[in-house]
């Protein structure tokens, strides 16, 4: 009886022992799996945002419509920079309506400058687009250019010039762009080709229905 005891004590003492090391095993591997990785992720910065860039138009300037001088828009010459079909413009010393109230008035369908007095109570636009104080060239060579009205020194040289000619042509040597008789310096009318000196003293140069004009 007391070897069985002896035997059981030593079997028991063993199976204590594969307890005890199963234990040790399998926290080891729980260590091994729980090590912190050595890779670093690191995060996309997100994109930013540029806000749209607004152009401003540095010059004053307004479009089509009828206008207090004064009030809605001040004195000083103005232009449009593109040719507009049907363009029609007056200078007013009234708001009547009647014809005694326009000081100058101007069909064109090519660039047109104005210059507006400080003595003028409105003015008039319609089909012209924008007019602006931006007085920079608009032509691309001062040699050669078509219908409309340019500043002289700006966007045409002075010299002589001969139209391609057009039935119609009315062309024009300007002291300045009122719009009255009294800027014109001398002008043509002519169904054929025309030939011009404009001078460098002169302000402007207007054409109408004259096709192209090329410095000679």
């Amino acid at each position: 009886m007391e070897i069985v005891l002896k035997r059981f004590l030593i079997i028991a003492i063993f199976a204590a022992l594969a307890v005890v090391l199963m234990g040790a095993d399998s926290s080891c591997d729980t260590k091994k799996n729980s090590a912190p990785s050595n890779t670093t992720t690191s995060a996309t910065p997100a994109p930013q945002q540029t806000a749209p860039v607004v152009q401003e138009d540095k010059y004053p300037h307004f479009k089509d419509g009828n206008y207090v001088v004064g009030t809605d828009i001040q004195p000083g010459t103005y232009r449009t920079r593109s040719s507009s079909s049907g363009c029609y413009y007056a200078r007013l010393s009234g708001f009547g309506g009647s014809l005694d109230e326009i000081l100058a008035n101007e069909n064109a369908n090519g660039p047109a400058v104005i210059t507006i007095a400080p003595t003028d109570k409105g003015f008039k636009s319609a089909r012209c687009g924008t007019w602006t104080q931006d007085l920079s060239a608009i032509t691309t060579s001062q040699t050669s250019f078509s219908d409309g009205i340019y500043i002289v020194g700006t966007d045409i040289q002075p010299g002589t010039y001969k139209s391609t000619g057009g039935s119609g042509c009315y062309y024009s040597r300007l002291s300045g762009f009122t719009g009255t008789l009294d800027d014109i310096l001398a002008n043509e009318n002519t169904d054929g080709v025309a030939i011009v000196t404009i001078a460098g003293s002169d302000a402007g140069f207007k054409s109408a229905r004259c096709g192209t004009w090329n410095k000679t």
